[in-house]
């Protein structure tokens, strides 16, 4: 089963193809420019890199949010597209799920966390900068080989995600470089931040997760499938704003 992985979401997008659960190749779209310009290209380089086809494909993983609105649209419109032409199905992966996956993904940096803390038990939170004071965040258990995720995606004041918090947790994605001491600040030796994430792109871990999901046949209706914004956009709080002074 070959999965093609697509993630619009963070600032350094990324394309990447899995098969029968491994990586076959991977590229980083280029940074500093629009990803409604560069992610077809992106891809078609990709395609002819491991010699294979759109019509090869047996799925369209996406990161399905939270992340950059423009940036998601873009993502899943894209695969909405292939899946017309193709019909095969878009396979929608939680950004940050797909981030955690990243950071579990490296076994010799999980063991190092693992004896730093001193515990078998990890809590881990990855953050987004959602900007306007608020960041993307979820919190997740991790223990014996098994994640369980304990809240929905968020979008947060850091200050209430650390009301959340009473216990030693790991801090890792985008966010911490803008959020990380104020966090650290406020947790007061609780927070713990992991700057040296792996380097395979967050689409590796889409494709992969997305490949799981198509194995147990968790597939959804691919023309009803919307980004998960988590927040409203700009556009509709001023028109909510708008109707509210009439």
């Amino acid at each position: 089963m070959i999965i093609l992985g697509i993630d619009t979401s963070t600032n350094h997008g990324s394309v990447a193809i899995a098969e029968d659960g491994s990586l076959l190749s991977e590229s980083f779209l280029p940074l500093n420019s629009s990803y409604s310009k560069t992610l077809i290209n992106s891809l078609d380089d990709l395609l002819k890199k491991v010699k294979i086809g759109i019509s090869d494909i047996d799925g369209f993983a996406v990161s399905i949010g939270p992340g950059s609105f423009t940036g998601l649209r873009i993502g899943l419109s894209t695969c909405k597209g292939f899946n017309l032409a193709t019909g095969k199905p878009i396979v929608p992966v939680g950004t940050l799920d797909a981030i955690v996956e990243s950071f579990l993904s490296a076994p010799e940096s999980l063991k190092s966390t693992i004896d730093n803390l001193q515990s078998s038990i990890l809590f881990l939170c990855p953050i987004l900068d959602a900007k306007k004071g608020e960041v993307y965040a979820s919190l997740y258990k991790y223990e014996k080989g098994v994640i369980k995720k304990l809240e929905d995606d968020m979008a947060i004041n850091p200050e209430k995600l650390c009301q959340k918090i009473n216990e030693p947790v790991i801090f890792f994605g985008e966010g911490i470089k803008t959020y990380g001491d104020f966090i650290k600040n406020k947790l007061n030796g609780f927070a713990y931040f992991y700057n040296n994430m792996p380097k395979n792109s967050v689409a590796s871990s889409i494709a992969l997760l997305g490949g799981k999901k198509l194995e147990r046949g968790d597939i959804e209706d691919s023309t009803a499938l919307k980004p998960r914004y988590i927040r409203r956009s700009e556009a509709e709080i001023k028109l909510d704003s708008s109707l509210r002074s009439e």
